[in-house]
This record gives C-alpha cells, sequence and structure tokens, in this order.
C-alpha cells in the first residue's frame, strides 16, 4: 500500500492505473449500492480518482489508499443522495401548490359561469354529436383505454383510419366546446 502512495506521489501513471484496475470495480458496486443508478455510479468513482490525482502529494505515506477511495465514494454518494431528497421535497412543495391553485380556480368558478354538472352534459352532447365512426373511435381511446392498434383490430379498419377519426373527433370537440376549454383545462389537470 505504501509503495502504491509514494509512486502516486512521484506521478507515475502506471501506479496510479494499477491502484484504478484494484478499485474501480468495488467502488462502482459500492457506489451503485447506495444510488442504484450504475451510470451515476461510475460518475461517482470517476470524481474520486480524479480527486486522488490531485492530491496525490499531499497523502499521507501512512494512508490508507483503499480506506481514502472508499470514503470519497461514500460520501460523494451520500450527497447524491441529499441532492435527491431536496429535489424531491421540492417537487412535492411544486406539486402541491398547483393542486392547491388549481382548486382554488374551480372553487372561484360560480355557480352562475358554469356547474360541473352543466360542463359534463355539454361534453356529453359534443360526444355524442360527433360522427358514427369518429364517435365510436373516440369512446373506444377515452372511455375504454384501448390502445389505436386495438381499436383498428376491432373496428377491422387500418391503424391510420383510427388516427384521422380522432384527429378529426378532436377538432370537432375543441370548436364544440371552446368556451370551455379554460374550466375543462382546469379540470384534467386537476384530476390528473
Amino acid at each position: 500500500m505504501h509503495e502504491q502512495l509514494f509512486s502516486l506521489s512521484k506521478e507515475q501513471k502506471s501506479s496510479f492505473r494499477e491502484v484504478y484496475d484494484k478499485y474501480y470495480q468495488p467502488l462502482c458496486h459500492l457506489s451503485k449500492y447506495y444510488l442504484g443508478d450504475t451510470a451515476e455510479a461510475k460518475g461517482v468513482v470517476q470524481e474520486a480518482f480524479v480527486k486522488l490525482w490531485e492530491v496525490r502529494k499531499e497523502i499521507d505515506q501512512d494512508s490508507n489508499l483503499k480506506n481514502f477511495l472508499f470514503t470519497l465514494v461514500k460520501n460523494n454518494s451520500l450527497n447524491i443522495l441529499k441532492r435527491r431528497q431536496i429535489l424531491l421535497k421540492h417537487h412535492e412543495q411544486i406539486k402541491w401548490m398547483e393542486i392547491h391553485y388549481q382548486y382554488e380556480s374551480l372553487m372561484k368558478v360560480s355557480g352562475s359561469y358554469l356547474e360541473f354538472e352543466e360542463l359534463k352534459e355539454n361534453i356529453d352532447r359534443a360526444i355524442e354529436n360527433l360522427p358514427e365512426h369518429c364517435r365510436a373511435v373516440f369512446k373506444m381511446s377515452r372511455f375504454e383505454d384501448l390502445k389505436n392498434k386495438e381499436i383498428a383490430a376491432k373496428l377491422g379498419v387500418t391503424l391510420k383510419t383510427v388516427e384521422a377519426h380522432l384527429t378529426k373527433a378532436l377538432r370537432i370537440l375543441r370548436k364544440e366546446l371552446k368556451d370551455y376549454l379554460p374550466l375543462i383545462m382546469i379540470l384534467t389537470n386537476f384530476l390528473d
């Protein structure tokens, strides 16, 4: 161990390569254990070796190189986990604020403007007024959660035909429900 440190302090690249070859895989396994992500783990290990190279002249000859590297990888992995927690907490706060504002927007919609039941009736009426094939395709897509391929197979038509019917249905519905689109957007986002 001490030989490797001595060699590193003299900038012998071959000694550095030996250390790299010896510890790279175990360090990757350690980091991946913490992070659960191979690419991130490799990045952490690369950073540890860069740090080792940068401080090679300052490392005490009696230091345990293995412990030094494992400590670097462990601490860098833990730092990434801390950042993840902060980001997750921040994301949850933002999501809560979005839901809160959407809820407030819904509450501000007065009864004189539009009741939920009235909106539902208008949507149902607009769907029922679609041309027969458009209506059938739209209902299978939106209410039965069928994929376009499944709809095509069920109706015995091509995938392009299904896509054309959906496009036409959505165009008609946007036109028919244009006065209600802001509220529909709020409801859609709130219910997601």
